[in-house]
């Protein structure tokens, strides 16, 4: 590996993790949308599963109880888990770039709308369906692309939850979920010892990053985080339209 490409993923993971420790999410979106423009997207996947699965269960540590906020999204958690193993170990022999849009157009119109209007709230005459929806969605895209953030931060925000709440959540849905990425990843023998060795060492400048997020996060209201979450939402969003699109 050559300086480089040493300091590009050093200073991608710097700012991966300020972004992860502000809005506790979009870590693996962002650090695609550089890292495939050098790697395979397979690859780039594999060589930051250790930063996904660490910076999510750092994350879900901070906060109330764990374990209830996985029976409050128990079937959430289920779908997205089984989805995201069963797609991870076939993934590599799927074309992404329909998905890759789709996702994206439907995130950025939700991402608008939100800017330009109220935010709809979810009935929970609603939360079971809405949970398995997420679910399922969380599972296709996760196992694709390490991206499966958008799913359930629509049914979050849709339940108005509180923010601090809302960031422990991602983590502890996404903790769980990381775990089962990484054994699809092993099984499909797309992690190599090589590829692990490089994750490992891109700890160090993510959860540099994540602890300069998590600071700048304490100084932002409820209102101005969820404003600061939609508009990069929205970017994330136009992101994968572009890559389904264009490629790459």
């Amino acid at each position: 590996m050559t300086i480089f490409e040493i300091t590009m993923l050093f200073t991608i993971c710097l700012c991966g993790g300020v972004i992860k420790g502000t809005l506790g999410i979009a870590l693996p979106t962002f650090l695609l949308g550089f890292m495939t423009m050098y790697y395979e997207p397979r690859t780039a996947v594999a060589m930051i599963l250790f930063v996904i699965m660490t910076t999510n269960m750092r994350q879900a540590v901070v906060g109330g109880s764990m374990w209830e906020i996985v029976k409050r999204h128990k079937y959430y958690c289920m779908f997205a888990s089984v989805g995201i193993f069963a797609v991870a170990i076939v993934g590599s022999k799927v074309p992404i770039e329909v998905i890759q849009t789709s996702v994206g157009i439907a995130i950025s119109i939700f991402a608008i709308s939100s800017l330009l209007s109220y935010i709809p709230k979810l009935s929970l005459k609603f939360d079971v369906p809405a949970q398995i929806v997420a679910g399922i969605g969380s599972g296709i895209l996760g196992g694709l692309t390490a991206i499966w953030g958008p799913p359930l931060a629509i049914y979050l925000v849709s339940l108005r939850v509180e923010k601090h709440q809302f960031i422990q959540t991602l983590g502890v849905m996404f903790s769980i979920q990381s775990v089962f990425l990484v054994i699809g990843f092993t099984v499909s023998g797309e992690l190599t010892a090589h590829l692990a060795i490089v994750g490992l060492a891109l700890l160090v400048p993510t959860f540099i990053g994540m602890y300069i997020g998590e600071k700048i996060r304490t100084r932002l209201n409820t209102v101005q985080f969820t404003r600061v979450f939609l508009i990069v939402f929205l970017l994330l969003g136009l992101n994968l339209v572009r890559r389904g699109i264009m490629g790459g």
